[in-house]
């Protein structure tokens, strides 16, 4: 049996939700600013700027263009018109150019607070956030007031993990200069200091103030909310959101999303169905939908839906990762294996891929490449509490006992976990101290009831020892659980037997004797992947 956790909810921050496609696309507002930034220029120049100001608002760049070299030709060092050039080379797609007009123009004025704005923009635009932050920082200490540029730092502390730094940005800004784009990172800030009475506060009053906000906006804020744990406020922001826009894509994905969240999986399945109808071909909302199907236990529609995910993004990690969890709980090995190796030879230092990997050749029955594998794993996370667990069942499938043993204990003291203190019971038993096996079996059926294999294992001690009436409500209560288990059918056999009840005994040897066909291995181990990268 292999067990997958099931993260509905959120990706991570490689490939987050489908909403970020709306957001992903930087603009770049280049900031015109004053036309004057400590220079005093003649009426003819400055009638110039204004003009070419006008162009670049208009979006007539070569006019604008045309001004601004006329300026330059008769004062090559004018930063505004420098910084105006900058602007126009950016728009036109010629960000090296843009960038030498923006530093041009700050080395003719240190104080031009546009050009700083404008060269930190370009930047971060070009993934350079580092390099854009002590221009932004400059840029702060001549307008420490300016809303964009809080803003803009802001985005980068948030960005960087650095949510006090973003926060006490964030609190400069008025409250005239609020954008979308506020509301999103002082959430991100006060999710980021745990902050949630706050954060509880910021949704009432978004979801007050923001009902004319964009639906992509509405969906990305009631997503974070519902990363921080807060599903009914998220619910309350989408549903109001979707009756001012009813067909909208990023409203319906996220309520499928926040729906599945709460284990609400028919209106998540009905939600990200309507918003499939209206993209066909989104690969996020296919994903979405398989992994609803398979909290339903409908493994065949998730993997329905990862096919149909697959012909869209054919090279997509992400998909090829949740196909494979998917085949694998369908124990079709032999789809997993393949792209599991694929993952793994592409990115051979991902932790998650590795385990994946590891745990096809596991239900395939390789013990041996699975403890190869197991070994880079905790070579890569050595206080992953998982890792730890799956090479002890691989040594413990190769009869290595004394490893095994080692290996299990270190992950009971990461954390405790009744799937490994069985294993542990195991090791023990085998290694012939039987006492310690029992007590083991014991804590494990007291910590969790239902677990079959533990309720088998103190059903045979029992039935060893000679406590023949124990070991008969063990093992009814074994395959009660699991009426598959090879070693409960067998031993309730040995058990009835003993108690004269051939006919009965009879029934429970013929029942192990089929068992026996179709299992290669007595132990049962559940399967701890983590989670996808």
């Amino acid at each position: 049996m292999v067990s997958f956790p099931e993260n509905i909810l959120f990706e991570t921050r490689a490939a987050r939700s489908a909403l970020t496609r709306y957001l992903a696309a930087v603009v770049l507002l280049l900031a015109i600013g004053p036309i004057i930034e400590g220079q005093t220029k003649g009426d003819l120049n400055l009638s110039r700027l204004a003009d070419a100001a006008a162009a670049i608002n208009d979006d007539r760049l070569p006019r604008a263009e045309e001004i601004l070299n006329a300026v330059l030709a008769t004062a090559p060092a004018d930063a505004d018109a420098l910084n105006l050039l900058g602007v126009v080379r950016a728009k036109q797609n010629r960000p090296a150019d843009a960038e030498r007009l923006f530093r041009r123009a700050l080395s003719s004025l240190p104080s031009h607070v546009s050009a700083h704005i404008n060269l930190a923009k370009l930047l971060v635009s070009n993934n350079k956030a580092a390099e854009a932050l002590p221009i932004l920082l400059q840029a702060h200490k001549l307008d420490p007031d300016r809303a964009e540029i809080n803003l803009q730092l802001a985005t980068i502390f948030a960005d960087q993990g650095k949510y006090e730094q973003a926060y006490q940005h964030l609190r400069l800004v008025p409250r005239e200069a609020f954008t979308d784009n506020y509301y999103l990172l002082m959430l991100r800030s006060l999710t980021g200091l745990k902050r949630m009475d706050e954060v509880k506060a910021l949704a009432s009053e978004f979801r007050q103030s923001n009902s004319s906000a964009a639906p992509e906006t509405q969906a990305e804020f009631a997503l974070w909310l519902a990363r921080s744990g807060l599903n009914d406020e998220a619910l309350s922001i989408l549903e109001a959101a979707r009756q001012n826009a009813p067909e909208s894509f990023p409203l319906l994905y996220g309520l499928g999303v926040v729906t599945a969240a709460v284990k609400q999986y028919d209106k998540a399945e009905e939600h990200l169905t309507a918003a499939l109808a209206l993209k066909p071909d989104d690969v996020a909302t296919l994903r979405a939908l398989a992994r609803v199907a398979r909290a339903n236990g409908d493994l065949e529609k998730a993997l329905s839906h990862l096919v149909a995910a697959r012909r869209v993004a054919p090279n997509s990690a992400a998909v090829l990762y949740d196909f494979g969890v998917t085949a694998l709980r369908m124990d079709l090995v032999l789809d997993a294996l393949p792209v599991f190796e694929r993952l793994h030879r592409e990115y051979p230092r991902e932790p998650a891929y590795l385990y994946a990997l590891a745990a096809a050749h596991w239900t395939k029955g390789e013990a041996v490449e699975t403890t190869r594998l197991m070994n880079e794993y905790v070579a890569l996370r050595p206080r992953d509490p998982s890792g730890l667990y799956l090479l002890g069942a691989a040594l413990l499938r190769q009869d290595q006992i004394r490893e095994a043993q080692a290996a299990l204990q270190r992950s009971l003291t990461l954390k405790a976990d009744p799937d490994t203190e069985y294993l542990l019971g195991v090791t023990l038993e085998k290694s012939g101290n039987r006492a310690a096996a029992l007590n083991t079996y014991r804590r494990v059926v007291q910590s969790r009831p239902n677990h079959a294999a533990a309720h088998a294992a103190l059903g045979t001690a029992y039935r060893e020892a000679g406590n023949l009436a124990d070991a008969r409500a063990e093992l009814e209560q074994a395959i009660k659980l699991d009426p598959d288990d090879l070693r409960a059918n067998y031993q309730l056999g040995l058990v009835y037997a003993k108690l004269g009840e051939q006919e009965s005994a009879k029934k429970m040897f013929d029942r192990a004797d089929e068992l026996r066909k179709r299992q290669r291995d007595q132990e049962r181990v559940i399967l701890k992947l983590v989670d996808a990268p």
